[in-house]
């Protein structure tokens, strides 16, 4: 069953959609909350969100994607937002998830700056049992200087790429292209100012402690996602929390093939299903 929900956050009225078997499992079983990146909604990439969800139905779990504030259907102004304000908006989620199907274990699922916003509310939401985070954006003092070099690299090359294709030229020469936006997507994407970088490093320090465990998953294409990787493995064997780590191999930052995207569903399922026996 698949269901049109809203639930309020701080005066925004937030929506999605709530994915659930004919009847809900145990309260034991959990319960997943998708989170998508900056510029994403509910959908996720190509629809990997939709899809992970109606496979996650089938094995018997519950879930729930929705849309951040000033994102897809949710109220709010995009310009407003910050990995802050979406970490409230996935407590509320959770919060919602447990108030419709039971008091039951979450799982958050979150891709390149939903992982962050994962990393976020995992401390807290009362009782997260575990994050699956793909292509993970680094967190707090994770984030090097080098990585933000190479993301606003990787950026200029995807752009000078278009130039090449007829319906870039198409898009500029009828004023569909907006150049603020295109220099804001290179040059200031997801990089926190130092306030936040300060707010990120303190929840990185508070999620040491964090008891659940945690399943990265990255494509060997993505240069950025797989330091980052690293940096997170590191940080888990340091703190002892228990992590899995899954490369997709040649698969980019959104995993857009199918073979890459049916990897990363098939990495995710079996890790839940071993992380959530009762």
């Amino acid at each position: 069953m698949e269901q049109p929900v809203q639930f309020a956050n701080e005066s925004a009225t937030l929506r999605g959609i709530l994915h659930r078997p004919d009847a809900d499992p145990d309260v034991r079983k959990p319960g997943v909350v998708f989170l998508h990146g900056w510029t994403g909604c509910r959908l996720g990439p190509h629809r990997m969100f939709v899809e992970m969800a109606r496979r996650l139905t089938a094995d018997g779990f519950v879930s729930l994607r929705f849309d951040f504030r000033g994102r897809g259907e949710s109220d709010g102004d995009g310009a407003d937002a910050s990995i802050r304000s979406m970490v409230s908006d996935a407590g509320a989620a959770a919060r919602f998830l447990r108030a419709r199907t039971g008091p039951r274990p979450i799982v958050f699922l979150g891709i390149c700056s939903g992982g962050k916003v994962a990393l976020g509310t995992a401390m807290e939401t009362d009782n997260v049992a575990g994050l699956a985070l793909w292509s993970c954006e680094p967190m707090g003092g994770l984030r090097t200087a080098d990585m933000r070099a190479r993301k606003t690299l990787a950026a200029l090359g995807l752009y000078a790429r278009k130039l090449f294709r007829p319906e870039t030229w198409r898009k500029i020469l009828t004023g569909r292209v907006h150049a603020a936006q295109v220099r804001s997507a290179i040059l200031s994407s997801e990089h926190p100012d130092e306030t936040e970088l300060a707010w990120e490093s303190e929840r990185m320090k508070r999620f040491a402690a964090f008891p659940g465990r945690v399943l990265f998953v990255c494509g060997t294409a993505d240069p950025e996602a797989m330091a980052a990787d690293a940096a997170y493995r590191a940080f888990c064997r340091q703190h002892g929390i228990p992590s899995a780590h899954h490369a997709v191999a040649g698969a980019n930052h959104s995993f857009y093939s199918l073979a890459w995207s049916e990897d990363t569903y098939a990495a995710t399922r079996r890790w839940l299903a071993e992380n959530s026996r009762s």
